[in-house]
């Protein structure tokens, strides 16, 4: 439980809000910091819903706090393909406590 809060209370973003461009500049490694949830999205050219997916330490951060691979990857999606957190940081972390507090890893 203690690692679940420490990883909610350092959940940081990297939403690549123009493409592929921003995101090959400032890769994050995965686990670079422990306990710590990238909320990356791929958003495509538009700033419409369109191609919007989870990158790779998305997906990597939260198998790294303990749920699989396709709970990791229907929760990036879930919280990626939202269209009110198109450029609402705060809303996007908030989405991702509550999918947390609702299943938390290991269910």
């Amino acid at each position: 439980m203690n690692r679940l809060l420490t990883a909610a209370a350092g959940i940081t973003f990297a939403v690549a809000s123009t493409g592929p461009v921003l995101a090959e500049r400032m890769p994050t490694k995965p686990h670079s910091k422990p306990y710590n949830i990238t909320i990356s999205c791929y958003r495509g050219p538009t700033q419409g819903v369109i191609w919007d997916r989870p990158n790779a330490v998305f997906v990597e951060d939260l198998v790294a706090i303990g749920y699989s691979y396709p709970q990791a990857t229907a929760i990036g999606e879930r919280v990626c393909r939202d269209e009110w957190g198109v450029g609402q940081h705060d809303y996007m972390r908030n989405s991702l406590l509550e999918i947390i507090a609702r299943t938390p890893p290991g269910r």
